[in-house]
């Protein structure tokens, strides 16, 4: 729903509100993409969702999904097991929670009741990525898996966790993981150096945190964006809780974000930053500089070389296409490369965000416009067959394109 109303601002471009803020690099792209090919991704998530869950699937790799015959945080369920990729070495095998998390969310979105499904509570099932036979005691993107390697790993099953309770609050452990989650992220903004008495906002320039020694890990790489969606899962936590410690913490992991002066970007976490800092914004009265951290979202980052395709990809065979909007790596045209979850995962973050900053409104509509278009080149019908690596498998056993 949301998508479809930030499209309707596109067609009003031109009497747009006073005190509209554009997006720099989303200045760059064009207003109606060419060519211009819309999917209709309702259409498209219903269907994935049934081809996905369907655990009687047959042909070639099929099914994808399968059932672990007990847990391991809960024994008396049995996991999900999903296909990372399609025709995984070790299919059959696999788990991952930023896998089938976000697609109970994505399917519960377009109206599809998860925790009653083809006689299976799925919801229920995804609860034992929450680790507490190995005493992690947050969500972790397996069902036995340890934190400090990676944030990104780290965090964002916690966030889409999160989400996924949002819609169903009431299944049994959620809230008392929901609060553990919180006081988990909270203890580590807390050791990370942020304080109330006197206040003292933490230092996150780390790779990432582990719970096992309760301290930050730093060498090979950096992702201080973590920051952002550490912020947000606390300020989830206040809004659910009423409790001030939360605040506290997403007020500290906020304000350490908001107080950089380099972009910051790894991958994924700071739009969700950038939305909490507009929503703390709005609801509290702060005073985060959001056009900066909105721009950071797409900019490439001085971390990695992240950010936000601008321009066409294509040759002879193909044409060339507007890609715009993807997201992904963007060093130049001859080694960047984009990811479908990223830029729908960047609209998840960042649509709401105009809710509580409408000078944003238009450039977000420009942009999801855009990445929402140029999307559909991830599908089967919209390349050369010459110019895919899983054509005939999609085409004999995904008749209606629907695996990206």
């Amino acid at each position: 729903r949301a998508l479809v109303i930030v499209f309707a601002y596109t067609a009003y471009f031109a009497h747009a509100q006073p005190g509209q803020i554009d997006i720099n690099r989303v200045g760059l792209m064009h207003n109606m993409p060419t060519p211009y090919s819309m999917r209709n991704w309702k259409s498209i998530t219903l269907k994935y969702d049934s081809f996905v869950y369907n655990l009687n699937a047959t042909g070639q790799y099929l099914p994808l999904m399968h059932l672990k015959p007990n847990g391991v945080n809960y024994s008396s369920i049995q996991p999900i097991l999903f296909d990372s990729y399609v025709g995984s070495a070790s299919s059959g095998s696999q788990a991952e929670a930023i896998n089938i998390i976000p697609s109970l969310v994505g399917a519960s979105l377009v109206g599809i009741d998860k925790s009653n499904q083809f006689g299976n509570n799925w919801v229920l099932k995804s609860k034992d990525f929450f680790n507490k036979a190995n005493g992690q005691n947050i969500y972790l993107n397996g069902y036995s898996a340890t934190s400090g390697n990676d944030w990104w790993y780290d965090v964002m099953p916690n966030v889409f966790f999160y989400q996924l309770y949002s819609l169903y609050p009431t299944t049994a452990d959620f809230q008392t993981q929901f609060t553990t989650v919180a006081d988990r992220w909270l203890s580590a903004v807390q050791a990370m150096g942020g304080t109330t008495t006197p206040w003292k906002l933490p230092q996150m320039n780390y790779r990432a945190f582990n719970f096992s020694t309760m301290s930050p890990v730093s060498g090979g790489w950096s992702e201080p964006e973590a920051a952002g969606a550490i912020g947000w899962l606390l300020y989830q936590a206040y809004q659910q809780t009423g409790q001030r410690k939360y605040l506290d913490g997403a007020q500290m992991a906020i304000g350490y974000l908001a107080s950089l002066t380099s972009n910051p970007a790894y991958e994924i976490q700071l739009p969700y930053g950038t939305f909490t800092a507009a929503k703390m914004n709005a609801e509290l009265g702060t005073n985060y500089n959001i056009t900066k951290m909105i721009n950071w979202s797409f900019d490439q980052s001085s971390v990695r070389n992240w950010g936000t395709i601008v321009g066409t990809w294509g040759d002879a065979v193909t044409g060339m296409n507007d890609v715009s909007g993807l997201i992904g790596e963007v060093d130049n045209p001859n080694t960047g490369y984009a990811f479908a979850m990223n830029g729908f995962q960047q609209a998840a973050a960042l649509v709401p965000l105009v809710k509580y900053d409408k000078r944003f409104a238009r450039t977000v509509a420009k942009w999801v416009l855009n990445m929402a278009n140029a999307s559909r080149m991830y599908y089967r019908p919209y390349l050369p067959s010459s110019h895919q690596d899983g054509y005939l498998w999609s085409s004999a056993n995904d008749p209606q394109a629907i695996i990206g």
